[in-house]
């Protein structure tokens, strides 16, 4: 089977050392599973305001494909679980 189309989208900031934990996670990740990763500061211009004001004190924040998946931390085996069922089901499950 063919793999679903993945874009991971991490809400960050360059002063948030639990946003540069998550991203080593993530970026382990992609080297066993393609996706597409999307980093916006949300104390720049390139993040949608919205998502900048609603995730102000929660990140990192990490969204695949436009659909909430997890927040504060990401464990290498629960995103690649996610991603797997994503895979399979086409369906984005929240990471608990």
């Amino acid at each position: 089977m063919a793999s679903r189309s993945k874009i991971l989208t991490l809400f960050s900031s360059s002063t948030c050392s639990l946003c540069t934990t998550a991203k080593e996670s993530i970026l382990r990740v992609q080297k066993k599973q393609p996706f597409e990763l999307v980093v916006l500061d949300i104390h720049k211009e390139e993040c949608p305001k919205e998502y900048a004001d609603k995730y102000m004190f929660d990140i990192p924040v990490v969204h695949l494909n436009n659909q909430f998946l997890t927040m504060h931390r990401v464990a290498d085996d629960k995103l690649s679980d996610a991603l797997k069922k994503f895979d399979a089901t086409g369906v984005v499950e929240k990471i608990k």
